[in-house]
């Protein structure tokens, strides 16, 4: 039993949902309706036929250009009757799937690249922020945000020690060199930046007690650095150190740098290729319009070669020797008897001398189909 109290529902809440139900029924007139009723459409290949030109105005495309496009096949395929007029409409739909399929292919691919290449910006804008002069404050800041990338984070390690090192060698000592070295190399990089760190400290405590004014802890820094006449000692190791490590750090970045750009040109290779669900969909798609079209020409094709025969004069039942395949064309008969089965032009028997109905003697009739000549072989 559910512990929730269940609504009550009062006259004044009766009243409330029906003045709400008012309000979310959609558009009302007829302009708002037509506004609106594209809302749902997805890819428009199942629209109705009384739909068809909305749906191409929603999808960007012209109506036009259709009807253009059906003009030229019958141009093409030359006039015919009924028939004819219906097989030339399904080619010119087939036709136009398969552009709007390229269509859906183009825009996945420009989908693909235009993610790479808001990858690459950003990347860009990273490594420009985190670049920086000697002279900036922000080399020693300790606020200074991480960049997400890591070429960007190595661009910022460089500006910092880079920076820390022309400070040194200004003579430019503070603690807070110590603090922005240890959070660039936190975690241990190596003996150099151990080193680093260990001079560093020396000489920041020793900046701290002069700033303090501490003699106490003066002497404690000093004689941790080994007394007053290695001080200059340490500081020539401290500048070559930190020369040695501006040019590793350099090294690498620019190295991340041309990996970086070896690997976005192999992505944008292979946005030309996306991979998913998506694409293989449209593949399927687009092999099975690419059959029908083949098909559906071969049935024009057909249509009016017999069209061609009966305007000359010829029958479809004794055609003349030109007209007669030749010997070694046999899978074309046979495909031609099938498409004439399909499109109908066999259905009707001819009536003989007698008035009975005669037998159809095509010119194919005698050629044995592939699958029969194939089992023939394999008896001899």
């Amino acid at each position: 039993m559910s512990l929730r109290k269940a609504t009550c529902l009062t006259p004044r809440r009766v009243d409330a949902a029906r003045h709400n139900s008012e309000r979310s029924t959609g558009p009302r007139s007829e302009a708002g309706k037509e506004r609106v009723r594209m809302n749902a459409l997805k890819h428009g290949c199942d629209a109705a036929a009384e739909n068809e030109a909305a749906v191409m105005r929603a999808l960007g495309e012209d109506p036009e250009r259709f009807a253009a496009l059906k003009r030229e096949l019958a141009t093409a395929y030359g006039p015919g009757d009924a028939l004819w007029d219906h097989q030339l409409e399904d080619l010119a739909k087939l036709y136009w799937r398969r552009n709007r399929i390229e269509r859906m292919e183009t825009g996945l691919m420009r989908r693909a690249l235009q993610a790479v290449e808001e990858q690459v910006r950003t990347r860009r804008d990273q490594i420009a922020a985190a670049t920086f002069d000697a002279s900036s404050t922000l080399a020693t800041e300790l606020g200074l945000p991480e960049p997400a990338d890591p070429c960007a984070r190595l661009r910022q390690r460089l500006s910092r020690v880079s920076a820390i090192h022309e400070q040194l060698r200004l003579g430019i000592v503070s603690p807070m060199q110590h603090l922005v070295l240890q959070n660039c190399y936190r975690g241990g990089n190596g003996w150099r930046p151990a080193r680093l760190l260990q001079l560093m400290l020396m000489f920041a405590n020793r900046a701290f007690c002069q700033a303090k004014k501490d003699n106490q802890g003066l002497k404690q820094a000093l004689k941790e650095m080994g007394g007053e006449g290695n001080v200059d000692v340490l500081m020539r190791e401290l500048l070559r150190l930190l020369g040695e490590e501006v040019a590793a750090v350099k090294a690498a970045f620019e190295a991340a740098v041309k990996a970086q750009e070896e690997r976005d040109a192999i992505e944008r290779d292979a946005c030309l290729a996306p991979a998913g669900e998506t694409w293989e969909m449209l593949l399927r798609q687009e092999a099975g319009l690419d059959r029908s079209i083949d098909r559906k020409v071969k049935i024009l094709l057909t249509m009016r070669k017999e069209h061609a025969r009966e305007r000359g004069g010829g029958s479809r039942t004794a055609p003349t020797e030109q007209e007669a395949s030749p010997p070694g064309d046999e899978s074309t008969d046979w495909e031609a008897e099938e498409l004439s089965k399909l499109v109908g032009l066999d259905a009707a028997p001819e009536s003989g001398a007698g008035g009975t109905p005669a037998p159809r003697t095509l010119p194919w009739k005698t050629v044995a189909k592939p699958q029969n000549r194939r089992n023939k072989a394999r008896m001899l």
